[in-house]
């Protein structure tokens, strides 16, 4: 069976990558289509995976969104029309899911965005299987027009999957002359999203920098203006290249990131990690901070305060974070058994009781 794997922000190409071996294994073919965007052709390169770049990122405005997306619908299409695959997967992804539906092809698609409206109503509707985290109210997915029968939870969190087949290497420390547990890892504000909603024109780790211990600073930027703000601070270091970011997280003393994916990858890993988001926070990291594993801050004093007491208590914050993430169930095996389903049978799973959650118990 031919698999069709639209993959259109880094953090995807992570999300992916283990479905990809894992069906690959099972004799599965796997078409990768990409875009441009936030180096992440270079992270494919890096992961060894193939892949047919198609279209780019629209930047932050609202037109050149939709331009770019537009185009890139238009020039997908003509791709998959021509490539006739069997099954389409994705991940918080506006655009296969209406190519998929137009051509009839079945789709499995991940979300764990309940926040990216926009993005999820020109979504969930062409969706055939919506998997996505149990934290999530399913109320908020049918409210962007998700099928009630197409729901598929799962308990844990994608990032999960991202650390697939992980085997941590040094290589990238000695690249950047670091040594193991002696660094702080920070990721700037998500400024081009559409769900973005702070200000763009300054991120609260730059008020937090400076009321760190003297540690060295490994910050992964989305743009290059914010690349330039931070390269003013003398120890934070910035990376030229794509590199083994998970190996960098795994032997962080501690995760500080204004996003989320790589907050959760950092706690997947069992490093501690802080939330500066400064927007609405995701159900799944409501979740993690209920079970006692994530932090969230928008207070500089507050965030440099929590750090100073996880950098003096590492080793106990890592053991509980660990107990509490390996019984999370894994996005991998979740999408590798409705694909299996979908080739033995020529149709998708059903469930019962699936149409679950807060909403079902308040009476909607």
């Amino acid at each position: 069976m031919k698999v069709w794997v639209d993959i259109t922000n880094s953090p995807h190409a992570h999300f992916f990558k283990g479905v990809i071996r894992e069906l690959e294994k099972r004799g599965h073919e796997v078409l990768v289509t990409t875009r441009e965007f936030d180096g992440l052709t270079g992270i494919l390169d890096m992961l060894g995976i193939e892949y047919v770049v198609v279209g780019k990122h629209g930047g932050a405005s609202l037109e050149g969104k939709l331009l770019a997306s537009t185009e890139r619908v238009h020039l997908l299409a003509r791709l998959i029309v021509k490539e006739r695959p069997n099954v389409a997967l994705y991940k918080n992804n506006p655009e296969a899911p209406r190519i998929a539906f137009g051509l009839k092809i079945p789709s499995i698609g991940f979300v764990d965005n309940e926040t990216a409206i926009p993005q999820n109503k020109l979504m969930f509707p062409f969706t055939s299987r919506l998997i996505y985290p149990r934290a999530i109210d399913a109320y908020e997915l049918l409210k962007c027009g998700a099928d009630p029968n197409s729901l598929r939870p799962i308990n844990g969190i994608a990032e999960i999957a991202n650390v697939y087949g992980f085997m941590p290497s040094e290589e990238p420390l000695k690249e950047l002359g670091l040594k193991r547990y002696s660094y702080i890892v920070m990721r700037p504000e998500p400024v081009k999203a559409n769900y973005f909603t702070g200000d763009p024109e300054r991120s609260v780790l730059e008020d937090v920098i400076p009321l760190l211990p003297d540690l060295p600073i490994v910050l992964f930027p989305r743009t290059e203006e914010q690349a330039r703000i931070f390269s003013r601070f003398e120890n934070v270091i910035i990376p030229e290249r794509p590199l083994d970011s998970l190996s960098l997280l795994y032997y962080a003393k501690l995760m500080i990131g204004a996003g989320g994916t790589m907050n959760r990858e950092a706690l997947v890993l069992g490093t501690p990690a802080i939330s500066t988001y400064p927007g609405k926070l995701l159900a799944v990291t409501r979740w993690l901070i209920e079970l006692g594993v994530n932090f969230h801050s928008t207070n500089p004093i507050e965030v440099a305060a929590k750090a100073w007491e996880i950098l003096r208590k590492n080793g106990a914050y890592r053991r509980q974070i660990r107990e509490v993430t390996s019984s999370m169930e894994n996005p991998v095996d979740a999408i590798v058994e409705e694909v299996e389903a979908l080739s033995y049978t020529g149709q998708l799973r059903s469930y019962e009781g699936l149409y679950e959650g807060r909403h079902k118990q308040e009476g909607y």
